[in-house]
C-alpha cells in the first residue's frame, strides 16, 4: 500500500459522496489509486463530452458560465474543514430569465443508467452527485457567487439525450458532508466501510487493492444455502440482472405512458394507421380464445388433478443488500 507526500489531507468533491466510509480514507490519506484502463476510458469520454454538453445548453437558450478542464480547470474551490481540506472544480452556472442561476455538473451516462436516473431521480439513484454539486454550491456561495438552485445535466451517450434535474440547496446535508470529512479526516486507523456501502462500490474503487475488506470478505457458504461471493462474474450477473428488472419497469411505464395518449387521441377517434415523423402504427384488433382452467377446476375438480402436470422452475428475486 503505498502512499503520496503532500502533508495537507484533502477530499475532492467528486469523491466525498462516495458510498464508503474506507474509500475515503484511503483518499484523505493519499493511498495509490490503481484505476483500471477501462474506467480511465470511461472518465475520458465523459471529459470530452461536457464541452458539448455546454455548447447544446447554449444552444437551448441557457446562458453559461463554464469551468472548463476538469480536474485542471483554472477555478478551483477549496473549503477548509476540520484536519483538512475539500477541493473541486465546478462545471457552470446557467440561467435564463426565469430559473436564476443554477450550479450544474454534467454526467455522461449509457442508456441503462439514464433511463434509470430520470425514473428515480439523482436523490434516489445517484446521491453521490448531489453531494458533489452541494460541495461546488457551498465554496461558489463562500467565494461570492451567486446560486439559486442545483442541476445535474445528464447526457446519454447511446443516443445523444440531454436531461437536467434541478433540486434545492441543503444547508443540512452540506452539514453532514462537512462532518463526514472531518471524520475521515481524524480517523487515525481504517474505518469500516459503513452504512452507505452500495453494491456497486467496490467493482468501482480505485483503492480495492489495498482494501481489507475484500481481503478478509472470502467466498463463504453457509448450511442453508446462503453463500457470500467476490467473484466478480457473479457480481456483474448480479448487476445485469438488477439493471434488467429496472428497464422492465421502466419499459412498462413508457409503454403506458404511450398507450394512455393513442387510446385517447388515436383509438377513440376510429384511426386504424397513423404516419407521424418517421413512425407509423397500426392498431390491429386481436381476438383470442382462452382455456378457462379456474372454472374448469371448479366443476370437474377430479379430471382437473388427473391431468394437472407439475413442474419446477427457479425464480430469480434481486434486491439491494442491507
Amino acid at each position: 500500500m503505498t502512499k503520496t507526500h503532500e502533508t495537507t489531507k484533502v477530499l475532492r468533491a467528486s469523491t466525498i459522496g462516495f458510498p464508503c466510509d474506507l474509500h475515503l480514507w484511503f483518499a484523505a490519506n493519499k493511498y495509490e489509486k490503481l484505476e483500471d484502463p477501462k474506467s480511465l476510458r470511461v472518465f475520458a469520454v465523459g471529459n470530452a463530452l461536457e464541452p458539448v454538453a455546454i455548447k447544446w445548453l447554449q444552444e437551448d437558450g441557457w446562458k453559461v458560465f463554464y469551468n472548463p478542464g476538469s480536474q485542471d480547470a483554472d477555478l478551483e474551490h477549496v473549503i477548509p474543514v476540520t484536519g483538512g481540506e475539500i477541493r473541486g472544480h465546478l462545471d457552470a452556472i446557467i440561467t435564463r430569465p426565469d430559473t436564476g442561476n443554477i450550479l450544474i455538473d454534467v454526467k455522461t451516462m449509457n442508456d441503462r443508467a439514464f433511463l434509470n436516473w430520470k425514473r428515480q431521480g439523482t436523490e434516489l439513484k445517484s446521491p453521490q452527485y448531489l453531494d458533489q454539486i452541494h460541495v461546488y454550491a457551498d465554496a461558489a456561495i463562500t467565494a461570492g457567487l451567486s446560486v439559486d438552485k442545483l442541476g445535474i445535466v445528464a447526457v446519454n451517450k447511446n443516443n445523444s439525450d440531454m436531461q437536467i434535474e434541478i433540486m434545492d440547496y441543503s444547508v443540512e446535508r452540506m452539514m453532514e458532508i462537512r462532518e463526514r470529512a472531518e471524520r475521515t479526516f481524524a480517523a487515525t486507523e481504517a474505518p469500516d466501510p459503513g452504512p452507505r456501502l452500495a453494491s456497486w462500490a467496490c467493482g468501482y474503487c480505485a483503492y480495492r487493492h489495498s482494501c481489507h475488506c475484500r481481503a478478509v470478505k472470502k467466498d463463504t457458504s453457509v448450511g442453508d444455502g446462503t453463500a457470500v461471493t467476490t467473484d466478480d462474474d457473479i457480481i456483474n450477473a448480479l448487476e445485469l440482472l438488477r439493471e434488467s428488472r429496472d428497464l422492465e419497469k421502466t419499459a412498462k411505464d413508457l409503454s403506458d405512458q404511450a398507450k394512455a395518449v393513442l387510446d385517447e387521441k388515436v383509438k377513440k377517434q376510429g384511426i386504424k394507421s397513423v404516419w407521424g415523423g418517421s413512425l407509423i402504427l397500426t392498431l390491429s384488433e386481436i381476438v383470442s380464445s382462452r382455456f378457462d382452467s379456474t372454472a374448469f377446476k371448479k366443476v370437474h375438480p377430479d379430471l382437473a388433478k388427473e391431468f394437472t402436470k407439475e413442474s419446477k422452475s427457479v425464480r430469480y428475486d434481486i434486491k439491494e443488500a442491507v
